[in-house]
């Protein structure tokens, strides 16, 4: 099924994209050049309001690397 983006003219599959709600990690994607091709309004376990961030798995493969070593800058 594909999903119509609301940031990008380019329609995406769920299994090739990521989805990111840490505001930190978003900035420090976005300070990398990494954008995301969509957004919408949701809300987490403890029932506040957070907006998603899709991002395709094909572009943040080396910025999530770096998140999870903590090299992201």
């Amino acid at each position: 099924m594909n999903i119509e983006s609301n940031l990008s003219p380019r329609n995406y599959n769920e299994h090739e994209v990521c989805r990111i709600v840490n505001p930190k990690q978003n900035i420090l994607y976005i300070k990398n050049r990494v954008y995301p091709i969509d957004m919408y309004p949701s809300i987490d376990k403890a029932g506040n309001d957070v907006i998603v961030f899709i991002y395709l798995k094909s572009e943040t493969k080396e910025v999530y690397q770096k998140w999870l070593n903590y090299e992201l800058e």
